[in-house]
């Protein structure tokens, strides 16, 4: 699973293209994206192409710089193969991206700039290692790990093992939050519901939970 090992380069990506959340295309439409669609399509385009593409879209200064870092990071930078990874709450999707493209599809949800992406594993933000944490709390777009995979600890899940363990893992944690939400629904009833019958049926239900 791990193909390519060490050769991979690791980036920390936000699912907020445009500043809209888009996690779930993310994971359904198997891809990954930028905003910046005013750019145009930029296949094959330089550093420099892409500086002067947002200059005439009127950046300067320090915000041409740090736009420009991050999406040439996005276009250049990163390859095919790289690592990315993408934090949902406590959860972090690890994938591997595909070539750069430019999809016209996806105009109208300011996300045209697009990587296809092959997800490899789901794990629990605390699982990672300080490195890796400190890297997804980047307020950055995207973001580029300095270390290796050896260094990052992402090795370990994306092997067989390592990736089935995350996922029992947030299986459990989904399976602990979906309990507490049925508990605090069945206590609401036991204490606020005027049918009598629903406070009396509710009350049985949370005794058999608490007898787990």
């Amino acid at each position: 699973m791990i193909g390519e090992g060490v050769f991979m380069r690791i980036f920390m990506l936000r699912s907020k293209p445009h500043n809209v959340e888009r996690i779930d295309i993310f994971l359904k439409k198997n891809l990954v994206a930028i905003g910046w669609c005013d750019t145009g399509n930029l296949t094959g385009a330089s550093k420099e192409d892409i500086r002067n593409s947002l200059q005439t879209l009127g950046y300067e200064g320090q915000s041409l710089l740090t736009n420009l870092g991050m999406v040439n990071s996005f276009i250049n930078t990163m390859r095919e193969g790289d690592l990315v990874l993408v934090r949902e709450g406590e959860i972090v999707h690890i994938g591997k991206v595909g070539k750069y493209m430019w999809n016209e599809k996806y105009l109208d949800k300011h996300m045209a700039h697009i990587r296809p992406t092959e997800w490899l594993s789901h794990v629990p933000f605390n699982e990672l290692n300080a490195e890796i944490q400190s890297l997804l709390k980047n307020i950055r777009t995207i973001c580029k790990f300095k270390g290796d995979l050896e260094q990052s600890g992402l090795d370990y899940y994306l092997t067989e093992e390592g990736s089935t363990k995350a996922d029992l893992t947030i299986n459990n944690k989904q399976r602990e939050s979906l309990l507490a939400n049925t508990f605090d629904v069945l206590k609401e009833l036991m204490n606020n519901a005027e049918d009598e019958t629903v406070r009396l049926e509710a009350a049985k239900e949370l005794l058999k939970y608490l007898n787990k």
